[in-house]
């Protein structure tokens, strides 16, 4: 049955949270929280995180062979961990908003519209809000989660006691329970566990039935947000307790109606379909499919230092020539003149020196290859890792044209992006307008990315050569394409002192000059 079985056909003002003492996460949502946390694991870099995972599947079957799903006994296993996952989420997020997109509103850039002057205002006043809320970084954030986890949240908050303006967050695809209504965002309801004292045994994983676990609930849909405190175990929602009970909710009104007909929350899928459950609108993590390559490269690395730690000289000594101290024997290495012989030593007698291969090449070849059919399988080029470089000096074009697949998977990511970050955008300003932070009027705004990969100065320089001679562009044209960060008077600026100096900007002789 689903979570929200128990919202259908309830009106407004209704408690629309879930019952007490409910599984948690609940069955209906298991397998995608099984893999949110496997993904979540590889994103953190951390190997505990990745051992604790791994360990707890290691039953099901589905993790057999995996480095990070063996058991540990009797020695001590030196497990080296290669963060090419967060490489990966990092790498898309700089490819995606490494450059801030362009936000405009198309209504305060046309002449003779009516509204114009309420949509400058409305472009001034969100270009205000982008700076003071720190939307840029919080978008990076967005995009590198969205790729670990195959989706992110967008929510608009408020608090008029701490800024005075709308708040831009982003919410985990494992702190968020969605229903989707012909695939989009309908209703969604975000957890939080703000406090626990969950119990760990002796190797270190922590007891299900074990603690106790404080969590915040925060029910979204249309004009309403409603919020819960639940006291539990970590699979058992718990009762449910006054809000005040913790500091971190005390501020919270049970139910707030928002005042605007909208789900102030939008779904962004990292892409789409997604392979795993192809009925499912959750988008598609990056990960999908490459862990066990992953987890491969791990195992090389691990191998690899393995042979370094045997690789150490050692010296086979015979039993006569160690020295006992405090009941324990020892070899003096530094010693000069060990046992005088009366006789030529045998095989049996002598020192032996003995030294492993370390296979230095096998392993860097094998980490090589893993690395690029991993990154070849989650959308981007090799070259982009800076993988199968050596001996490459290219040129601009050479190299976007090697780039092609992560130029690809990026322009599929922004189609994702770009209609809910401007929903999100709308969304700020109709809040900044109903809890009177500011009057303007709410416009839609329309983004624009950055590029993938930015010419050269002698690129640009030679581009505009040929342009110019061409006389297919005007100086405005030709200095925007050389200064795209120029504001317009910059560029008018330039256009006249690239006239003065062409000599075109002469008086007119039949102008009378002013008296």
């Amino acid at each position: 049955m689903s979570l929200f079985s128990n919202i259908l056909g309830k009106k407004d003002n209704e408690d629309n949270l879930p019952e007490p003492n409910i599984r948690w996460p609940p069955l209906s949502n298991l397998k995608e929280y099984h893999k949110f946390a496997e993904w979540a694991a590889w994103y953190s870099g951390d190997p505990i995180q990745l051992s604790d995972v791994y360990s707890s599947l290691v039953n099901t079957g589905d993790v057999q062979g995996r480095i990070w799903s063996d058991e540990i006994e009797e020695e001590v296993k030196t497990m080296l961990h290669v963060p090419l996952a967060g490489d990966i989420a990092g790498v898309s997020a700089d490819l995606l908003f490494g450059d801030p997109p362009d936000v405009k509103i198309p209504e305060a850039h046309e002449e003779g519209d009516s509204n114009n002057q309420d949509a400058i205002e409305a472009q001034e006043r969100l270009e205000e809000i982008i700076r003071k809320a720190d939307v840029y970084s919080r978008e990076i954030k967005a995009a590198e989660t969205a790729t670990a986890l195959g989706g992110c949240y967008l929510k608009v908050n408020w608090d008029a006691n701490f800024k005075p303006f709308p708040l831009f967050s982003v919410a985990q695809s494992d702190n968020a329970i969605p229903e989707f209504h012909h695939g989009f965002l309908r209703r969604v309801l975000f957890h939080t566990t703000i406090e626990s004292t969950g119990v760990r045994d002796n190797t270190g994983t922590v007891q299900e039935a074990s603690g106790t676990y404080l969590r915040h609930l925060e029910y979204h849909e249309p004009g309403q947000i409603q919020h819960g405190l639940y006291e539990g175990t970590r699979n058992n929602l718990g009762d449910r307790i006054p809000l005040d009970e913790h500091w971190k909710t005390s501020n919270y009104e049970p139910v707030i109606n928002t005042g605007i007909d909208d789900l102030l929350v939008r779904y962004v899928p990292n892409k789409r379909p997604n392979r795993l459950w192809r009925t499912s609108s959750l988008g598609q993590s990056d990960y999908q499919g490459i862990e066990g390559i992953m987890d491969a490269l791990d195992a090389t690395y691990t191998s690899w230092i393995r042979d370094l730690k045997l690789a150490k000289a050692r010296l086979l000594v015979p039993r006569n020539m160690l020295e006992e101290e405090d009941g324990k024997l020892k070899f003096d290495v530094d010693k000069s003149v060990y046992v005088a012989l009366e006789t030529a030593p045998t095989e049996d007698k002598k020192i032996t020196a003995q030294q492993f291969d370390i296979r230095s090449k096998q392993h860097y070849e094998t980490a090589k290859e893993l690395m690029s059919v991993a990154v070849d399988n989650a959308g981007y080029s090799p070259q982009t890792f800076g993988l199968n470089i050596e001996g490459r000096a290219e040129s601009g074009t050479a190299l976007r044209i090697r780039e092609r697949k992560s130029v690809q998977t990026k322009n599929k990511k922004e189609r994702y992006f770009e209609n809910p970050l401007s929903e999100i955008f709308r969304l700020m300003l109709e809040v900044d307008n109903m809890k009177g932070f500011s009057e303007v009027t709410p416009f839609k705004p329309r983004l624009t990315f950055g590029p993938s990969f930015r010419p050269t100065l002698n690129e640009l320089a030679d581009s505009v050569d040929k342009i110019s001679r061409a006389k297919a562009a005007s100086y405005e044209v030709l200095v925007r394409t050389l200064h795209p960060d120029w504001t317009e008077e910059e560029v008018i600026a330039e256009v006249e002192k690239i006239k003065d100096q062409q000599g075109m900007n002469v008086p007119n002789p039949e102008q009378k000059p002013e008296l």
